[in-house]
């Protein structure tokens, strides 16, 4: 089993969607929209925008052999190359941690760059650096715990951690990631990942409009959704909210339309008559049987 940075990085905003990548039915899945196709492009000319500025060599590999793009790479940097772009990070996972006594879990990573600095090495008298290149303009904490994975996967193969991992942001230039406060997030992190994956733990659905939209799985959840009259299809239940209603046995429109708002608006998610508002929400889709969205 190959475990990704990319999955690592989606597990975060939706672990359904990394199901569904991985075990789903291809045929289900939508064409990707416009707003999704605009956003591949934006971020791939932000980081040709970046890249231009560098002198860098690639690891020549056969297309989609991970395991040959992992060694390519080592030679790079064994060869003290300034700075390797599109390098692949690969091992097994007896070399990072015990996630499994069963299988065998390659964790994998592709940092946009591996840039060279002075420092002791396996490799030599220097260390290489892991760097992404990121459209957003904030350092959002996925694309740290992303970072993390690429340093402590770097760590195991040059035999030392590197310093720190850095993002290049759209207008706000170099973000420096703090290894040690995001390395136990992201262990936890990936022991769940892989946990989902080798267990076959289908997420709960739950729909969002910002980023469901954008999703090609986005009607094959709807659909689920429908079904199961999900109460993430009620305006203003969102996933804290939903955290709430979960804790209180809350999970179907009968018990929810049924319940005192009184003893939801307690809660900050519910409170200022939010409460009021999503019981009635559900007293009115249950009472007509029709979920509307």
């Amino acid at each position: 089993m190959f475990i990704t940075d990319s999955q690592l990085l989606s597990y975060q905003r939706c672990s359904r969607k990394v199901f569904l990548d991985t075990y789903g039915d291809f045929t289900q899945q939508d064409s990707p929209n416009d707003f999704l196709l605009k956003l591949i492009k934006d971020s791939s000319e932000f980081r040709s925008s970046i890249i231009k500025n560098y002198i860098y060599q690639k690891p020549d590999y056969p297309r989609g052999d991970l395991i040959a793009g992992g060694k390519a790479t080592e030679v790079l940097m064994a060869a003290g190359i300034d700075v390797i772009y599109q390098g692949i990070l690969i091992i097994q996972q007896s070399s990072i941690n015990s996630f499994s006594q069963n299988q065998t879990i390659n964790l994998v990573s592709h940092p946009v760059l591996l840039i060279k600095q002075p420092g002791y090495s396996r490799f030599g008298d220097w260390v290489y650096i892991p760097t992404d290149i990121k459209l957003s303009k904030r350092p959002k904490l996925e694309y740290q715990i992303v970072a993390t994975f690429h340093a402590q996967i770097l760590a195991s193969i040059q035999g030392v951690w590197p310093e720190a991992a850095w993002l290049i942001l759209r207008k706000k230039g170099l973000y420096k990631v703090n290894l040690e406060k995001r390395i136990e997030q992201m262990q936890e992190t990936i022991s769940e990942l892989i946990s989902m994956l080798q267990n076959r733990l289908e997420p709960e659905v739950f729909m969002t409009r910002q980023k469901c939209s954008i999703c090609t799985w986005y009607s094959s959840c709807h659909t689920v959704a429908e079904t199961q009259k999900h109460l993430s299809l009620l305006p203003g239940v969102t996933p804290n909210r939903y955290a709430v209603l979960k804790s209180l046995d809350l999970i179907t429109l009968e018990s929810l339309s049924s319940a005192n708002p009184n003893d939801l608006e307690v809660y900050p998610e519910f409170a200022d008559g939010v409460g009021t508002q999503v019981v009635q929400q559900a007293q009115s889709v249950w009472e007509n049987q029709v979920i509307i969205r």
